[in-house]
């Protein structure tokens, strides 16, 4: 007999039993509802609203500002700098005319953010050395690691009409060039190529030949230039 037959025979019924009647009466009554006791409801809502009460006046007592803002904890951590810059300060106020100290004073505030509070200084020391291209320097930087890159720039060039072989300044400026917005290859590997020249033995030539190999290459001179076909005349 194959498969298919099988599935055709017709099977057999198998009346089901019927359940006791006694057992269907039993599953119908058995266990009357509880009904529910207002009073245990009544308790239960009280509790949790003295709770709620309990939570809100502890709360209340916890300042949660202090767990956020930072403010205590910031009061509490000392400024690692703060000595040394009011130290620095103090050297200054006692020798105002020494450019050095003056420079100090103002590279520190420079390096810890305070680039407002540093270009004073910086244009204090300029005005007592107006010469000195190290003094312009240090302040090109800084005003380019305040994101100041306007400014930066034309301390960096001021440097560079002065000083046409400063290897620092050619460096740093190629720096300032990419991460312009948008970034100025063009200018920038004019400089990192100066730099090399310059000195391509030294760390910053050996810097300035890195940026060089990562950058995208020029196309060459001899390269065929495919230029668009213009449609129509």
């Amino acid at each position: 007999m194959t498969f298919e037959d099988q599935s055709l025979k017709p099977t057999k019924r198998v009346r089901s039993r019927p359940e006791p009647r006694n057992a269907q009466r039993k599953t119908e009554t058995s266990g009357p509802e509880t009904p529910i006791n207002r009073f245990h409801v009544v308790y239960v809502i009280v509790s949790a609203l003295v709770i709620c009460a309990m939570l809100a006046l502890a709360l209340s007592t916890i300042d949660l500002g202090g767990f956020f803002s930072g403010d205590d904890n910031s009061a509490n951590i000392e400024d690692p700098n703060a000595d040394l810059l009011a130290d620095q300060q103090t050297v200054v106020a006692e020798h105002p005319d020494d450019v050095d100290e003056i420079v100090l004073l103002a590279n520190l505030l420079g390096n810890t953010g305070q680039i407002q509070e540093a270009i004073p200084w910086y244009e204090k020391a300029l005005e007592l050395a107006p010469d000195d291209m190290g003094v312009r320097l240090d302040f090109a930087r800084s005003l380019a690691g305040a994101g100041l890159q306007t400014d930066a720039e034309a301390q960096f060039l001021k440097v560079l009409s002065a000083e046409p072989d400063n290897q620092t300044a050619h460096y740093y400026l190629a720096e300032l060039y990419m991460v312009w917005n948008p970034p100025q290859e063009g200018k920038a590997r004019e400089h990192y190529q100066k730099a090399v020249e310059l000195d391509p033995g030294s760390f910053l030539g050996e810097r300035a030949r890195n940026r060089l190999d990562t950058m995208t290459p020029l196309a060459s001179e001899g390269s065929p230039v495919s230029t668009p076909e213009v449609v129509g005349s």
